[in-house]
């Protein structure tokens, strides 16, 4: 009596592995991933920080820092992102990865800068994962003047044309300010994939455009600093309407 249990048991317990076993997996949802990828150019050359290149003027001048806020970045009322921050230096050509379908997008509309909803938050108050989080805000938030800076346009420029390299003239342009908020759409581009749920926007950032948009040009030489301040609103609002319009799909 006590084998036959035995056998009894083994049997059940086989019975019910082989169940266990013919249960399907379950098939894992893949959620489509959106990716904006932003490649610096100077004209037609793709830019690299500390390179030279060489202005209308003739000036050599090496950029060093490229960085810019965009938030409230979606279509009709459907979202895509919060906010971005663009820091070549840090993160290369990476934008804004998130999820979505790319019918959802088929146009984009936001702010290049900060919206003003957020602008004047208490930057410590957001995720850790939020770009307007003060850690990974770091010295993009100014802390003397409550609010976000917009952008940081950086260089050093040689403006002798004397054979000798020396770039001992600096570019400094650090933008922000509810007044100063720009309206940015992207439109006329098509999302690519690039691997299974992964689709990407490609777009680029001419930053000769930047320094030459049509009538409203910047010279380096004389237009070479600003940080927002009174009596800099001209050039402020030439530098971040400059660096919006150089944006653009690739």
């Amino acid at each position: 009596m006590k084998n036959l249990l035995i056998l009894l048991s083994a049997a059940a317990l086989l019975i019910l592995s082989s169940c266990k076993d013919s249960t399907p997996t379950p098939t894992p949802v893949v959620v489509d991933q959106l990716k904006i990828s932003i490649q610096p150019t100077f004209g037609p050359m793709n830019l690299n920080l500390d390179q030279t290149y060489v202005t209308a003027e003739g000036y050599n001048l090496q950029y060093t820092d490229i960085r810019f806020y965009v938030t409230s970045l979606s279509y009709n009322s459907k979202e895509l992102c919060q906010a971005a921050l663009f820091d070549y230096r840090e993160n290369g050509t990476s934008f804004i990865t998130q999820p979505g379908k790319p019918a959802d997008f088929p146009s984009l509309n936001g702010f290049f800068g900060v919206d003003l909803a957020y602008n004047h938050d208490d930057p410590t108050v957001w995720p850790t994962t939020s770009p307007l989080n003060i850690i990974v805000a770091n010295d993009m938030h100014w802390d003397w003047n409550p609010g976000y800076i917009f952008l940081k346009v950086e260089a050093k420029v040689d403006t002798l044309n004397d054979g000798v390299d020396n770039f001992n003239h600096y570019v400094v342009f650090h933008v922000g300010g509810d007044n100063l908020l720009q309206s940015v759409e992207l439109s006329g581009y098509n999302w690519s994939q690039v691997s299974q749920g992964v689709f990407q926007l490609p777009l680029k950032l001419d930053m000769q455009k930047f320094l030459q948009n049509g009538a409203q040009t910047i010279d380096v030489k004389s237009e070479h600093s600003s940080h927002s301040m009174v009596g800099e609103e001209e050039l402020s609002s030439k530098v971040i309407q400059n660096l919006k319009d150089a944006l653009s799909p690739l």
